[in-house]
């Protein structure tokens, strides 16, 4: 029984998290090229956000007499959320970094002439 589970579970998750990740990425990209540093910073904030909502609504459902072992599911929630965090974090420091190597380049440049 908890195998078919989690068969069923993997296209949830793939659909859920994998999809919109990758789009979301992809925009993540262009916030980060921006000159101002803070819109690339929205959506992994907003990550961390949406996977702390999905963790404590989880934890609600569980009060009541429980087993110590269903705590842990709120932590296995946050963590599987948090892989999107990760994704646009790394994304963001990836591109922010090239952009102001890139920007430095160019100034350096302007000097010289």
């Amino acid at each position: 029984m908890h195998t078919m589970n989690l068969i069923l579970l993997f296209p949830v998750l793939f659909l859920y998290l994998v999809v919109p990740t990758a789009l979301l990425s992809v925009l993540e990209y262009f916030l980060a090229r921006m000159e101002n540093p803070w819109p690339g910073r929205v959506l992994p904030i907003l990550s961390v956000v949406h996977s702390l909502c999905w963790a404590l609504v989880v934890l609600f459902n569980l009060a009541g007499p429980a087993s110590p072992v269903l705590f842990l599911l709120p932590l296995a929630m946050l963590a599987v959320y948090n892989i999107p965090t990760l994704i646009f974090l790394l994304v963001y420091k990836y591109t922010r970094r090239n952009f102001t190597e890139r920007r430095a380049m160019d100034r350096k440049d302007i000097q010289d002439l």
